[in-house]
C-alpha cells in the first residue's frame, strides 16, 4: 500500500471514529468481533447545486431506515479545502452493521436499489471503505 493509499484509509478510518463517537455510539458497542463498520463519501457531479446535495441527503435519510443499519451518521466536512483530497467530498455516509453479512442483505434491499435509482445520477466518484472490530 502507498502512503497516500494508506494516509487517506488512515484519514477515513479517523473520521468514521469521530463520526461513530459523536452520534453516541459506545466503543464497546462497535469494537467487536462481529461489527461491521461501512463508510461512504460522495462527490457530486454539480458541487454548486444545493439542490442536488440536498436530494443526496434525503435520500441518505431514506436509505439509512434498512433494518440491518443498527447505526449511522450522514455528514459532511466540517471544513472544506480544495487542495486537500481528503477533505473535498460533499456528503459523507457511515453505517455500522452487526454481522458482516449483514451488509449483503443490505445491498439487496428494495430500500437500498430504490436509493441508488433515485440518486445515483447525482454523483461523480464514491470512496468506500469498510473495517471490521477487532
Amino acid at each position: 500500500m502507498n502512503n497516500l493509499s494508506r494516509r487517506k484509509f488512515l484519514a477515513a478510518a479517523s473520521l468514521a471514529t469521530i463520526a461513530a463517537t459523536a452520534s453516541g455510539i459506545s466503543n464497546r458497542r462497535i469494537v467487536n468481533k462481529q461489527s461491521l463498520m461501512h463508510v461512504v463519501y460522495y462527490w457530486l457531479k454539480n458541487p454548486d447545486s444545493d439542490t442536488d446535495k440536498q436530494k443526496l441527503i434525503d435520500g441518505l435519510h431514506q436509505l439509512v431506515t434498512v433494518k440491518q443499519i443498527k447505526y449511522h451518521h450522514i455528514g459532511v466536512p466540517q471544513t472544506f479545502k480544495a487542495d486537500d483530497p481528503l477533505k473535498n467530498y460533499h456528503v459523507s455516509l457511515l453505517m455500522v452493521f452487526d454481522e458482516p453479512g449483514d451488509i449483503d442483505v443490505y445491498h439487496k434491499d428494495p430500500i437500498h436499489q430504490t436509493f441508488v435509482a433515485t440518486c445515483g445520477t447525482l454523483w461523480e466518484k464514491t470512496v468506500k471503505y469498510d473495517s471490521l472490530g477487532v
